[in-house]
C-alpha cells in the first residue's frame, strides 16, 4: 500500500480486470562483451530467447480454465494480456483486492503475497495490472505566447531544437530513413500543434503514427499534452525526415512493462531509437516493485541485444529526485544499465555567439517550488556494470556500488530551453525530457549518416576512443562546474572527467560520430 493511502473498500467482484503475465525465457538474455558483441535481429531474439511456444500454451491453457480470456500474446518478450473478473482473479492470483484512496490518485491495490496456479510454477515470472498505482507526472510546460517564436536569436533565451543542434555540431542531415519512437503514459498527439511548430521552427512536418497500447487514449488533453508535443517537436525539429512513433499507454506498472514490451518487439515500426522522458525514483516508497523493475530492465537488456538505442530522461529534481525523504535516489528507468542516461545543462549563447554551459540547477532544485536540477547519481538496485569503469561514490552511507547516472547530458534548463506548441499555445519548456529526445535526435541522425545503427552506447562511452581517451571525452563536451544537490544528505557535483551530474557531458556529435566509426 502507498503510504498515506486510505482503505476506500473492496474491489467489485465483478469490475473487469486486465493483466499482464510474464513468463520464462528459453533461455536467459546474454550479457554484453567489449568487442564480442554483435547485434542480433529480432526474428533471432524470439527463436532464441523469447518464451517456449509450449509454455505460452500452457498458460494459455490453464489460466482459460479459471475464466480468464487471452486478449494477446507477445511471445518475443513472453507475455500473454488476459482479461477477468476482479474475483477470478483473486481466485486465480491468490489475493484480495482494494480500492484506495492517495493525494497523488486513487487507484486499486492488493493484500497478500501473489501466488500462481501450482501448473505454472516456474513458468510465470511475473504478474502485471492487479495493482494500478500511477506513478508521478512531469512537470507542466511554462507558457509564453505565439509570437515570442519570430524573435532574433540575439534578443531570446531560449532555442529551437535545430539551433542546439547546431550549438552541438550535430552530424549534417534530417534522420531520413529512422524510425525514433516516444513513449508516452499521459496526454496526447495533436497534428494542428506540430503543423505550428514545424511552421515556426522552418522545417518540413514529418510522419507521426500513434500506437496505444492497451488501448489507451492518444488524443487526451489531460494536462500531460504538452510533455507529449515536447517530445515530438524536438525530434521532429532536428530530425524532421525521419518517422515518429509515439507509443501511449497508463502511468502504471502494467502500462510501463507492456510499452516497453511493444516498443521494443514492434514488428510494424523498425525502431532505431527511442526515447523515454518518464519515470520515478527506482526505490521510492510504495512506487516500483522488484519484479516491475526486473522485468522493464530484462527488456531494455533486449533493445541492447538488436541495436536499440534506448535515451531516458534522468530526472528534474536533483539528488532528491521528488522524494523527499532526505536520501539521494536516481530516477528508473534511467538507472537502468541498458539505455543512455540523459542529465541536464543550461547552455547559454552571448550575442556574440560565445557559450557557456554548467549543470542544470534552477532556483533550489526542486520542481515543487518552480525550479529543476538534473538527475544523478548512484543506484540502489541495480549493480555497478562492469563497463562503467568511474570511481564515483554514493552520498548515501552503506550503498551499494551501483549503476551511476547521467551517462551524458545536454540543455535543460527553462530559462535556456526549448520552443514547442501545445494547445494551440506556443511556450519554452526544458527538463531531461527535453534532453533525451535531443540526444535521440543526434542518435537517429548518426544512424542515418553512418548506415548502420549505433545500437548500445552506453558502454561505448566508456571505452578506448580516439589519442588514448574514452569515447565520452572525445564525443562530449566537459561539463566542469555546478550541482544538483537537492537531498538533505547531498547531491554531486560536476567537475573534470565523468561526473554524476552531467555524466560525460554534452553532446559534440560530429566527433562522436567520427569515434563510432573507428
Amino acid at each position: 500500500m502507498r503510504p498515506g493511502a486510505v482503505i476506500l473498500g473492496v474491489a467489485d467482484p465483478y469490475e473487469w480486470i486486465e493483466v499482464t503475465v510474464k513468463i520464462r525465457r528459453k533461455k536467459p538474455l546474454p550479457e554484453w562483451k567489449a568487442g564480442g558483441m554483435g547485434v542480433m535481429t529480432k526474428e533471432q531474439l524470439a527463436a532464441e530467447y523469447g518464451a517456449d511456444p509450449a509454455d505460452m500454451e500452457k498458460v494459455k491453457s490453464v489460466l482459460g480454465s479459471f475464466g480468464l480470456r487471452v486478449l494477446r500474446e507477445l511471445q518475443a518478450a513472453g507475455s500473454i494480456r488476459v482479461g477477468g473478473q476482479a474475483q477470478v482473479m483473486e481466485s486465480v492470483f491468490g489475493v484480495r483486492l482494494f480500492h484506495y484512496a492517495h493525494a497523488s490518485g486513487n487507484y486499486r491495490g492488493r493484500r497478500g503475497e501473489l501466488h500462481v496456479p501450482a501448473e505454472l510454477a516456474g513458468i510465470v515470472t511475473g504478474v502485471f495490472g492487479l495493482d494500478n498505482r500511477k506513478m508521478v507526472k512531469r512537470r507542466p510546460l511554462r507558457r509564453r505566447p505565439l509570437e515570442l517564436a519570430t524573435q532574433a536569436p540575439a534578443d531570446r533565451s531560449w532555442f529551437f531544437p535545430a539551433e542546439l543542434a547546431t550549438i552541438y555540431a550535430f552530424p549534417e542531415g534530417n534522420g531520413q530513413g529512422q524510425t525514433v519512437g516516444l513513449l508516452e503514459f499521459g496526454g496526447g498527439f495533436f497534428s494542428d500543434d506540430l503543423a505550428t511548430f514545424c511552421q515556426d521552427a522552418s522545417v518540413a512536418v514529418p510522419t507521426v503514427r500513434t500506437v496505444s497500447v492497451n488501448n489507451t487514449p492518444t488524443n487526451q488533453r489531460d494536462g500531460a499534452e504538452g510533455e507529449v508535443m515536447l517530445d515530438v517537436e524536438v525530434v521532429a525539429g532536428v530530425c524532421p525526415a525521419a518517422t515518429i512513433v509515439v507509443y501511449f499507454s497508463t502511468f502504471d506498472e502494467n502500462g510501463w512493462v507492456d510499452a516497453v514490451d511493444q516498443a521494443v518487439h514492434d514488428q510494424q515500426n523498425p525502431l532505431s531509437v527511442v526515447s523515454i522522458s518518464w519515470g520515478y525514483a527506482e526505490d521510492a516508497a510504495g512506487a516500483w516493485s522488484s519484479g516491475a523493475l526486473d522485468a522493464i530492465n530484462e527488456t531494455l537488456q533486449a533493445a541492447a541485444l538488436i541495436g536499440v538505442t534506448i535515451c531516458v530522461a534522468a530526472g528534474d529534481d536533483g539528488s532528491d529526485d521528488g522524494v523527499g525523504d532526505g536520501h539521494a535516489h536516481v530516477d528508473f528507468p534511467s538507472s537502468s544499465p541498458y539505455v543512455l542516461a540523459v542529465g541536464g545543462t543550461t547552455l547559454q549563447q552571448s550575442a556574440s555567439g560565445a557559450i557557456t554551459e554548467t549543470a542544470w540547477k534552477d532556483g533550489d532544485g526542486l520542481r515543487k517550488d518552480n525550479g529543476g536540477s538534473t538527475g544523478g547519481g548512484v543506484s540502489t538496485y541495480f549493480a555497478r556494470p562492469t563497463w562503467q569503469n568511474v570511481n564515483t561514490e554514493s552520498v548515501n552511507p552503506g550503498s551499494i556500488e551501483g549503476r551511476v547516472v547521467p551517462d551524458v547530458a545536454a540543455d535543460a534548463s527553462a530559462n535556456t530551453g526549448y520552443w514547442t506548441v501545445a494547445d494551440g499555445q506556443g511556450g519554452v519548456a526544458g527538463g531531461t525530457s527535453a534532453a533525451a529526445p535531443l540526444w535521440a535526435s543526434l542518435v537517429a541522425r548518426i544512424n542515418a549518416v553512418s548506415g548502420g545503427p549505433v545500437g548500445y552506447l552506453s558502454p561505448l562511452l566508456y571505452g578506448a576512443g580516439p589519442n588514448g581517451q574514452t569515447l565520452g571525452q572525445t564525443g562530449c563536451q566537459d561539463i566542469t562546474s555546478g550541482n544538483n544537490d537537492t537531498a538533505a544528505i547531498g547531491g554531486y557535483s560536476a567537475g573534470p572527467g565523468y561526473d554524476a551530474v552531467s555524466g560525460w557531458g554534452a553532446p559534440i556529435g560530429n566527433s562522436l560520430a567520427s569515434g563510432l566509426k573507428k
